[in-house]
C-alpha cells in the first residue's frame, strides 16, 4: 500500500494536493534509525466494516471494542537497497511499561504501536495506517487481485471461501478474509478439514496480498480511469503522521521494494498466541540496516 499511494500521486500528479488533502493526518513523535522507514498498519476496527459486511461476521463494537494492528508492513530503504516486512501481529514487545502482543499495541494508540516497534528494533519515520473498509475499497477500486491458492481454503469466522486452487481473482472483501484468516480449513480428498497450524499465516498472506495489489495499481497507470478511481478510494483510505508530506508520500514510488518477507519470530507459547522475539528476528532486522534510537 506504501508503493501503490507513491504511484498514485506521481500518476495523478496534477491532482495531488486534492488527494492528498483528503488523507487524514495523525499525531505521532517518530523514532529515528538509519536510513527511512515507513510503517504501514492495518487497523481492525468494527467501527467502519466494509461495504456489504455484516456485524455477523465481523462482530460489533460492543463485542469487540477499540482498534487493533492487524496487519504490520515495514519498508525500509537505505538509499541503495530496500526491504520489506510482514511483523507476525501476535509477536510480544514492550511499551508503556508493560508488555504484550502488537496487535494490542494499537488499542492505546498509534503512539504506543511506534514506540512498541521500536522497542523490537523498527524505527518509524512515517506512519501510514488503513482500516478495513478503506482496504476492501482500495483493492475494488484496482478491479480486484490475482493471488494463487494452493488448495481450496474456508474460514467462516474471517468470511472466507474459495472452492477452487489455482490462480484465483479476488475482490475487496475475499482478499480482506484472507488476510484475516486465523483458523483456515482445507478441501482435502473432497472433506473440509482444518489446514496446518502456521503461526505466520496472517503475515504471509498480507505479503501475498500487498504484492498483487501493487502489480494491479502498476498496471493501471496504463488504464487512466482506473488510475483515478484507485488514487481516489487509497487518498480517503489512508491516514499518515501529521509529520509526513504530500512529496515525502510520492517518493515512496522511487523505492524499489521487492518481496514482502515476513519478520521470524519463536512459535507461540504453551497454546497461547504468544510469540517471543528471537535471536533469527535481531538477525533479520540487522542484516536489513535496521535499528532503533528512540
Amino acid at each position: 500500500m506504501l508503493a501503490v499511494l507513491g504511484v498514485l500521486l506521481v500518476a495523478g500528479a496534477t491532482d495531488a494536493a486534492v488527494l492528498a488533502d483528503r488523507i487524514d493526518r495523525v499525531a505521532v513523535t517518530p523514532t529515528t534509525g538509519p536510513g527511512t522507514t515507513w510503517v504501514l498498519v492495518g487497523v481492525d476496527s468494527r467501527s467502519d466494516l466494509p461495504a456489504g459486511a455484516s456485524t455477523e461476521q465481523f462482530g460489533t463494537t460492543d463485542e469487540v471494542p477499540g482498534a487493533r494492528a492487524d496487519v504490520v508492513l515495514v519498508a525500509h530503504s537505505d538509499g541503495d537497497r530496500s526491504t520489506v516486512f510482514s511483523v507476525p501481529r501476535d509477536v510480544v514487545v514492550t511499551a508503556g511499561g508493560g508488555s504484550g502482543r502488537l496487535a494490542l499495541s494499537w488499542l492505546d494508540g498509534p503512539q504506543s504501536t511506534v514506540d512498541a516497534l521500536c522497542g523490537l528494533g523498527i524505527p518509524t519515520d512515517h506512519l501510514v495506517s488503513v482500516d478495513l473498509a478503506g482496504f476492501a475499497a482500495v483493492v475494488n477500486a484496482a478491479g480486484g487481485l490475482d493471488v494463487d491458492v494452493p488448495a481450496p481454503v474456508r474460514d467462516s469466522a474471517a468470511g472466507l471461501e474459495l472452492t477452487e486452487s489455482g490462480r484465483q481473482h479476488l475482490d475487496g472483501r475475499t482478499a480482506l478474509a484472507l488476510v484475516r484468516s486465523r483458523q483456515p480449513e482445507e478441501r482435502v480428498d473432497g472433506r473440509w478439514v482444518p489446514a496446518p497450524v502456521d503461526p505466520d499465516g496472517r503475515a504471509s498472506a498480507a505479503g501475498q496480498v500487498i504484492d498483487a495489489l501493487v502489480d494491479q495499481v502498476q498496471d493501471s497507470v496504463l488504464r487512466p480511469w482506473r488510475l483515478q478511481r484507485v488514487a481516489w478510494a487509497a487518498s480517503g483510505a489512508l491516514t499518515v503522521d501529521d509529520g509526513t508530506s504530500a512529496r515525502e508520500l510520492t517518493s515512496l514510488a522511487t523505492l524499489d521494494l521487492g518481496p514482502v518477507s515476513v519478520l521470524p519470530a519463536g512459535e507461540p507459547v504453551n497454546g497461547t498466541l504468544l510469540r517471543f522475539p528471537t535471536a533469527a528476528t535481531a538477525g533479520a532486522l540487522a542484516a536489513a540496516g535496521l535499528s532503533c534510537a528512540g
